[in-house]
């Protein structure tokens, strides 16, 4: 029997201007002010870092690591709040999750760091929805989503991973990955392009999904 439901956060539940205008804009603004470049040059230059530390390392997630790698200061928490109005929720996202609260507890499984979690759903409207959030990094030391992140969740829950549903828009890392922990999911597809006749389209198709899993 289905008891909760996870959804993965950036593409959704709430677009991902939020973490792509921080790292691409805001901290490539701080960057060439801080060493007085033209802001491309600056972005290249960021970027390149980025790319030098890669996202199978801890510190790729890290913001508070790259304001000290850039000498930045430590305005970090600042920055995400100038762009957190960028933390649109989609559409169709409030009122289908409050029509699903009524049948299940919802949580939210992201990769993304507690920090963008935090201003992206815990303070804003969406928090009421959740019972609870993870982020693979900063709860469990974890890179990315991988089948130990789903197991952990479900055993935190004290649910078992059949019992759990994930829903998201990556075909590897909330598709493929939570089946590997048992884990039941649903695949996102919000632009159309995943080679999957079983994927939804918008949020609004998953009350009738779950009910033929059902």
């Amino acid at each position: 029997m289905l008891k909760v439901i996870s959804f993965d956060m950036d593409g959704t539940l709430v677009v991902k201007n939020f973490a792509d205008a921080v790292w691409f804009e805001g901290i490539p603004k701080l960057y060439a002010r801080r060493f007085d470049l033209p802001f491309e040059r600056a972005l290249e230059e960021v970027k390149r870092a980025y790319d030098e530390v890669g996202p199978s390392r801890i510190e790729w997630y890290d913001i508070k690591y790259w304001f000290r790698r850039f000498n930045l200061g430590s305005g970090w928490a600042e920055l995400l709040e100038r762009y957190r109005n960028l933390a649109e929720p989609y559409p169709e996202v409030p009122a289908i999750l409050e029509e699903l609260r009524k049948k299940y507890s919802l949580i939210i499984v992201s990769a993304a760091a507690r920090e963008f979690i935090n201003l992206a759903i815990g303070d804003t409207s969406l928090s009421r929805f959740f019972v609870k959030s993870f982020s693979a990094i900063s709860d469990f030391g974890l890179i990315g989503k991988q089948p130990e992140l789903f197991s952990r969740v479900c055993q935190d829950l004290c649910v078992k991973p059949q019992e759990l549903l994930h829903v998201g828009d990556h075909v590897h890392h909330d598709f493929e990955v939570p089946r590997k922990a048992g884990v039941r999911t649903i695949l996102l597809d919000r632009d159309g392009e995943a080679d999957s006749s079983d994927a939804i389209h918008s949020l609004d198709e998953l009350p009738s999904r779950l009910e033929s899993l059902s």
